[in-house]
């Protein structure tokens, strides 16, 4: 499993809640060779901040529900890996494209760690600042 980001729209400002809603683009999540999730216009900053701030909990307590949900939509959840009692995960969307099988946490957090790379190297570069910035602002 992996993520995958396309940019589509930059946010001319580099502070404030404006980061979030005006920078946006596409957004995969692939198990193999296929789309699990395809999202042609999503809030990536938002999305990034997310994961973020999952992942920092993810390290101190690994049951911990990853379950997107996004201020731009209604439908719910946008993703989310819900925990099954075999510890394995198993992925949700109310776009998902078919059914894949269950992950486990390890997986996940790779995945989540790799994007959150990706997410940094962009972020340092549209906005001069990196996600902690970023999420110790924004993210309240």
């Amino acid at each position: 499993m992996n993520f995958a980001f396309e940019i589509a729209a930059v946010s001319e400002r580099s502070k404030g809640y404006r980061v979030i809603t005006e920078t946006s683009g596409k957004l995969k999540v692939v198990f193999g060779p296929d789309h699990f999730f395809r999202f042609n216009e999503i809030l990536l900053v938002e999305f990034a901040l997310y994961c973020f701030i999952w992942h920092r909990e993810y390290e101190s307590e690994p049951n911990t529900a990853f379950s997107y949900a996004s201020m731009d939509e209604e439908e719910e959840p946008l993703l989310a890996f819900i925990l099954q009692p075999n510890g394995m995960r198993t992925a949700q969307s109310c776009w998902s494209e078919f059914s894949v099988p269950d992950i486990s946490n390890d997986a996940l957090s790779k995945a989540v760690l790799e994007i959150l790379s990706a997410f940094q190297t962009f972020t340092k570069s549209a906005f001069a600042r990196d996600l902690e910035s970023l999420a110790s602002e924004l993210w309240r």
